[in-house]
């Protein structure tokens, strides 16, 4: 596995395409419903907000910058880019580094494995800057507090704990 720098490729890798399952059909609408909540919910809150919306919030979920309403456009770009660039790399599951040697007794496996983490990070992260967004409505709007404290350690959890098991699964009968 290499973490930095070119991946060495493999001649032998063999250039496959799993077919998708029912859950990856729900894992699929699951990103594309929290990209269309995202923007449905951003068409229909911008024309209330105040001209100033926090833009940043503390590792505590609390607000500490504050930038003109504009800014929720950023946020949303960054939430198509990430959607966009996630839903393009599963089409190339052959290109991506593996913790295991690819063979053609594994491929199939460890592609399917992998494709389908990504769509569960894709699916995560679109959802992850719904929540960012609605907060920050819910401050500009509703007089929230913030995000809640709970924030950063719940979202440590949900990334970390899908990778940390699909590394062992990985492993496992590679």
């Amino acid at each position: 596995m290499i973490l930095f720098g070119k991946p060495k490729r493999e001649p032998d890798r063999p250039v496959l395409r799993p077919e998708m399952t029912p859950i990856d059909w729900i894992m699929e609408c699951v990103a594309l419903l929290g990209l269309l909540a995202f923007v449905g919910t951003m068409v229909y809150f911008f024309p209330r907000l105040p001209g100033r919306i926090p833009s940043h919030f503390d590792a505590a979920g609390y607000p500490d910058e504050w930038d003109g309403k504009s800014s929720l456009w950023g946020l949303a770009a960054i939430a198509f880019f990430i959607y966009t660039l996630l839903t393009l790399l599963n089409l190339i599951p052959h290109r991506f580094n593996f913790p295991v040697r690819i063979t053609p007794n594994n491929a199939l496996r460890q592609y399917t494995m992998a494709i389908r983490l990504v769509r569960y990070l894709k699916g995560t992260l679109v959802w992850m800057f719904f929540y960012i967004q609605w907060s920050i409505l819910r401050v500009a709007l509703f007089n929230s507090s913030g995000m809640g404290e709970w924030f950063l350690p719940v979202t440590i959890v949900i990334f970390l704990l899908p990778l940390i098991v699909y590394a062992v699964l990985s492993l496992k009968k590679s």
